[in-house]
């Protein structure tokens, strides 16, 4: 594999049902559709080699070819239902460029359209960090505000500690580290899948964001709203507030 270019494959899922905000992937963010934001990304890396937008919508799919994208079928309804998931799109979407092309690719990202602010530097990151590690997988995440330990399930009625012993942690120094996953980059080997059945394996690697807008998850208007104001201001606000406590 290092004496030859690697096919490393973006796919972007794009579906066009979407109870929060219908059509969600091509609303507006700023001056272009919220999927087009993830298909720059995915341009602008130096790793990828080629784009797949899959989706079930003509809208989606004549709006991310505009963008740059690949969309060489339109994704079958049982594919595409609230039910289905991300790894259904993957193996559909590998199985027919399999059987139809003749490609396989080697790395394969997956890049969510509600995670509009991930840089094109860190999908190039998770490839590398896969490339030159025994990891199975290459997942970003963000280190979780909210800890499991401290929450509460429902149970008859009343609420029940998720931890029996969670006045144990009443100072967040006690807790130990709790991450979630950002959507911004899945990263892993076509092997993976093939031999785990699942594009995470045994061995996950994680690419830790700290930047809070890189965080953002696109699911409601409220999301979009933020994000909208993210991009408008954030950049500015934090500088003066950086530079001018007082600002």
């Amino acid at each position: 594999m290092k004496n030859k270019e690697l096919k490393i494959l973006a796919i972007i899922p794009g579906r066009g049902g979407s109870k929060g905000i219908p059509l969600k992937n091509i609303q507006k963010l700023g001056k272009l559709p919220l999927i087009a934001h993830t298909i720059q990304s995915a341009k602008d890396s130096k790793k990828v080699n080629r784009i797949i937008v899959s989706t079930d919508n003509k809208k989606i799919a004549k709006i991310s070819r505009e963008y740059g994208a690949d969309v060489p079928f339109l994704r079958p309804k049982k594919f595409s239902r609230d039910s289905s998931s991300t790894l259904d799109v993957v193996q559909h979407t590998i199985h027919y460029l399999q059987k139809v092309e003749n490609y396989t690719p080697d790395i394969i990202t997956i890049l969510l359209p509600t995670s509009p602010f991930r840089s094109p530097d860190l999908i190039d990151k998770s490839i590398r960090l896969l490339k030159k590690t025994n990891a199975t997988s290459v997942v970003s995440v963000f280190k979780s505000k909210e800890h499991a330990f401290k929450a509460f399930l429902p149970k008859g009625g009343f609420l029940k500690p998720f931890k029996s012993n969670y006045r144990k942690y009443h100072q967040r120094q006690l807790l130990p580290d709790f991450y979630h996953t950002t959507g911004a980059a899945y990263t892993f080997w076509f092997d993976t899948l093939e031999k785990f059945g699942h594009y995470y394996g045994p061995r996950m690697k994680p690419i830790i964001s700290t930047k809070d807008e890189m965080n953002i998850d696109v699911d409601s208007l409220f999301d979009l709203f933020v994000a909208e104001m993210v991009q408008k201001h954030w950049k500015k606000y934090s500088k003066n507030k950086h530079h001018n406590p007082n600002f």
